[in-house]
């Protein structure tokens, strides 16, 4: 799901994804993709991302983690993963 936008990108968050929660920068000038994670808002793969591209994204990281959680929610624990933690 694209959630932000830029003159030459665009940002996705995708359902079912794996952890950490991150979301891809699409390049639409090469079609080249960075994975971005959300907390620290570095890149965990592909190009490097510019401080511009940065700045969205920390500008906007309630909103990315917002998409996150929505498209790829954390499961409510099991009776027995909960009986564990006691």
């Amino acid at each position: 799901m694209r959630v932000l936008a830029g003159s030459n990108y665009a940002v996705y968050v995708y359902p079912e994804d794996h952890a950490p929660p991150h979301c891809h920068v699409r390049y639409t000038d090469d079609g080249m993709e960075s994975l971005v994670d959300l907390f620290l808002a570095e890149v965990i793969e592909g190009r490097a991302i510019t401080r511009a591209i940065k700045k969205h994204i920390i500008k906007n990281q309630i909103l990315l983690f917002e998409k996150w959680e929505q498209l790829n929610p954390t499961p409510e624990p099991t009776k027995e993963q909960k009986t564990k933690k006691r």
